[in-house]
């Protein structure tokens, strides 16, 4: 794949560039790729946690507006222990340290996940209208926030 450049056959050749840290492209988009379903894995477990405690408040039986303003409360909540999962897992596996301190890279980071988390919900809304089930729209809004972020993430966040 030109983008990626060349992706090894060997196993021994594969792991090694798995296991560095700033490696090729390839590998740090399949870890980013591993660290982000991870971290969407956490922001799922909050959400879902919503819908067990209080399903009610979650309700595909609400009116619209309810359900995209409670929908958007769950989000928002499950954001802040997903972006902090996934900013620790991406410097620890995929990303060296950037030109900016610990505090402004974190900083840095989580303004791009603001900016995708407030691009998905645009996404989630319109779901929303259009009749699509609350789960559906919250994993329409985990995947556009996903697609935004590795490049946003790569060249501004962890550059040197």
């Amino acid at each position: 794949v030109p983008v990626f450049g060349e992706i090894p056959l060997h196993p021994k050749v594969i792991f090694d560039e798995l296991m560095q840290t700033d490696g090729p492209l390839w590998a740090q988009f399949f870890k980013y790729g591993v660290c982000g379903v991870l971290s969407s894995l956490v922001l799922v477990m909050v959400v879902a946690m919503f819908h067990w405690y209080a399903p009610e408040y979650m309700s595909d039986d609400l009116l619209p507006d309810e359900r995209k303003n409670h929908l958007r409360v769950a989000l928002f909540t499950a954001f802040v222990p997903a972006n902090l999962f996934a900013y620790f897992t991406n410097r620890w596996l995929v990303f060296s340290s950037g030109k900016f301190g610990f505090w402004a890279e974190m900083g840095v980071f989580t303004f791009i996940s603001v900016i995708s988390f407030f691009g998905g919900e645009l996404g989630k809304n319109w779901m929303i209208d259009c009749g699509y089930p609350n789960w559906l729209a919250a994993g329409a809004f985990a995947v556009s926030s996903a697609l935004v972020n590795f490049v946003a993430r790569k060249f501004l966040v962890f550059s040197q």
